[in-house]
């Protein structure tokens, strides 16, 4: 079920771009508080995972007290508090009344992204839980979900005590199902119509197995499934999968949907899939733009070249110059291996692991997650960027 919040009428901004934000973290947002009192009234008859409220002055105590009396009878409900500056002395009486993360009034919706995403990553911090890679990339066509797929089972062969989920939220026009060659069964939308029922039973039921501890929930062929599907449920879906499962893949659609958009706030890192050439990079520049709009940290990101091969005009320090953001890993070209997995509805591994791509998975799984190969950067030779005048060019333009 989706966590509740409460916010005070314009406190952190306008109601819809504050209701907009909180509901990509996957809260559902009750009607506004007329002001922080009435909030905190609320909040005694009633749980909220979260409240955004507006701080009265540095110096009236007596408010300050009503608040830290409220929020020590919650003590489950993190607190981001608005304030009229950034006065020190009005941050101290904040925290000493029990909030979690301070905001100056006015500040972008940016902000309050950022504020929910610690609040996130603190309160996870403490518990057993598995680990989210959303793959993306805003251009169709370079290879997301055979990454998803080899990546999903590369973690497998490295973690052979552990269950990896994989995840297609492609509604409507999934690849999983046919990369894998599986049967018809139940999907993203079962699992999101189940909610309310939701446990580590019927989650097991709604997967299907592939092999080698790797468990499938495909997107629904139905693209009417569409509304079912939304920011909430994802993130309900995936706090499910997180709790159960070593590691969750999740393979995104090309488009920033709402959908995307509580993937990429649930991963603990989103690969950016690109290829060395000037349409697939501009295409990844765009997209790392936009992360930053929406308050994503840098290191959010991983952005992995795919299909690289020697004879490519641009390498890995013409993709770093050009987008201004480091690449994290190339998987090299093997079409021949790549075929063949397809083929037979197997990932690249299935065709067997002696080969240069299906090593690099294995490497690349065990960077991310840790494993007992060591893992190695595989960047290309350094040389002078070719895109440095074409992307500079057109950030001029």
């Amino acid at each position: 079920m989706s966590r509740r919040a409460l916010v005070v009428a314009g406190a952190a901004g306008g109601e819809p771009a504050v209701k907009a934000v909180l509901t990509r973290f996957g809260f559902a947002v009750d009607p506004a508080a007329a002001n922080t009192a009435q909030a905190l009234g609320r909040l005694a008859d009633n749980h909220y995972d979260l409240l955004v409220l507006a701080l009265p002055a540095a110096t009236a105590v007596t408010e300050f007290g009503a608040i830290e009396r409220a929020l020590r009878a919650s003590p489950h409900t993190q607190v981001v508090g608005v304030g009229a500056s950034a006065d020190p002395q009005l941050i101290l009486q904040a925290m000493r009344a029990g909030v979690h993360e301070f905001l100056v009034q006015g500040a972008e919706t940016t902000e309050l992204a950022a504020a929910v995403d610690r609040l996130n990553l603190r309160l996870s911090s403490g518990r057993q839980r598995g680990q989210v890679f959303a793959i993306y990339s805003s251009k169709g066509g370079v290879g997301t979900t055979s990454v998803a797929v080899s990546l999903a089972h590369a973690l497998a062969a490295n973690h052979p005590q552990g269950r990896i989920a994989v995840v297609d939220l492609h509604v409507g026009g999934g690849d999983v199902r046919v990369q894998l060659n599986l049967p018809a069964g139940y999907h993203l939308g079962s699992a999101a119509e189940k909610l309310d029922k939701m446990d580590a039973t019927l989650l097991k039921s709604l997967l299907t197995p592939v092999n080698d501890g790797v468990w499938v929930l495909p997107a629904p062929d139905d693209p009417e499934l569409e509304d079912a599907i939304d920011a909430n449920a994802t993130t309900a879906v995936l706090e499910h999968l997180r709790s159960h499962f070593a590691f969750t893949i999740l393979d995104c659609e090309h488009h920033l949907t709402e959908r995307t958009l509580a993937a990429m706030d649930a991963a603990d890192k989103v690969l950016l899939v690109t290829q060395l050439t000037v349409p697939a990079l501009r295409s990844t520049q765009r997209t790392l733009g936009v992360g930053r709009r929406l308050g994503y940290t840098e290191d959010k990101f991983l952005v992995v070249v795919n299909r690289q091969q020697p004879s490519d005009v641009l390498d890995s320090s013409d993709a770093t110059n050009a987008i201004k953001h480091p690449v994290y890993w190339q998987l090299p070209n093997d079409y021949r291996t790549s075929t063949e997995a397809q083929t037979r509805g197997v990932s690249v591994l299935g065709v067997g692991t002696g080969s240069k791509l299906s090593e690099s998975y294995l490497k690349l799984a065990a960077k991310l997650g840790g494993a007992a190969r060591e893992p190695e950067q595989e960047n290309g030779a350094r040389r002078g960027s070719k895109l440095r005048s074409l992307f500079g060019a057109a950030k001029r333009s």
